[in-house]
């Protein structure tokens, strides 16, 4: 039994077969070996799914991606030396 369904991969390689400007295959690509990059420094596949889920949320709302690029843009806290003393 695989972990892969079937009609999932066939619906993936009509959409890259179909579409005549390549960007689909393309970022196909890309998000394979950048999955492969974030496997092998330690992000699980729960982790990378939530931050894939984010990904296309994002990119189906402006408002959202506007929050997140605003919330990205926020700089850390000074550090708080009383803190740690």
């Amino acid at each position: 039994m695989s972990i892969f369904n079937e009609e999932t991969i066939k619906t993936i390689i009509d959409k890259a077969t179909k579409d005549r400007t390549g960007k689909i295959a393309e970022t196909m690509r890309e998000l394979l070996k950048l999955c492969e990059q974030a496997g092998k420094v330690g992000f699980t596949l729960e982790e990378l799914s939530i931050i894939g889920t984010t990904g296309w949320y994002i990119s189906q709302d402006p408002t959202l991606g506007k929050f997140f690029k605003d919330l990205m843009e926020v700089p850390p806290p000074p550090p708080d030396d009383e803190f740690y003393n």
